[in-house]
């Protein structure tokens, strides 16, 4: 009789799916401007014309790909492959991917219309809310990876908190002077995680 106990399921098919779905949404902010684009070819505008006039949507472009890179490039080093999946594990993962896939939207809001309050919050709202999800995610793999006896960084959560203190910060400043400069917060994340660190907020 066969009493082998059946293989753990890992997350490497989640990681796999959560990758494909992160590349589907840095493709899809590109495609405001590849509609501006067949207009500018219409009109026989010139590339000087072209990006005067769509500036700013050419740096929301620019924001959200290098944001969203960098979230795909902290997420990939929270995850590991040999973590033992579960239910709720994976829920968190679809939630955050949702906020990841919705940034196509909020940025093509932001490259179009006004800097109100409404699209400011809009779409410093949803990092703030991705980045939180994603301290979230840091606090469960390591809890989950402990468990299960596997090696994981103490420091896995301090990058994600820092991000999440920050957006939430420029969120917040948004809401009380709509501008999107209060992003430039998020160049004291670096020093902020060592201030964690050192406060033993988050593991060292």
């Amino acid at each position: 009789m066969n009493t082998a106990q059946p293989p753990e399921r890992t997350s490497e098919r989640l990681i796999a799916f959560l990758d494909a779905a992160i590349a589907i949404s840095m493709t899809l902010l590109i495609l405001p401007l590849m509609e501006s684009v067949s207009e500018a070819v219409a009109d026989q505008r010139t590339v000087v014309e072209y990006v005067r006039e769509h500036s700013w949507q050419l740096v929301a472009f620019a924001l959200s790909f290098v944001i969203i890179a960098m979230f795909w490039r902290l997420h990939h080093g929270i995850l590991h492959a040999d973590t033992p999946a579960g239910r709720r594990r994976t829920n968190l993962q679809l939630a955050w991917l949702f906020t990841i896939t919705v940034m196509p939207v909020v940025t093509a809001l932001t490259g179009g219309l006004d800097t109100d309050r409404g699209v400011v919050a809009s779409y410093i709202g949803t990092l703030a809310v991705s980045a939180w999800l994603l301290f979230t995610i840091a606090v469960v793999e390591r809890r989950t990876r402990t468990a299960a006896g596997l090696p994981v960084a103490a420091s896995i959560a301090a990058m994600p908190l820092s991000l999440a203190l920050l957006f939430t910060l420029a969120l917040l400043l948004g809401l009380l002077v709509p501008s999107y400069l209060w992003l430039f917060v998020m160049a004291l994340v670096t020093p902020l995680r060592a201030v964690l660190l050192r406060a033993g907020v988050v593991g060292r």
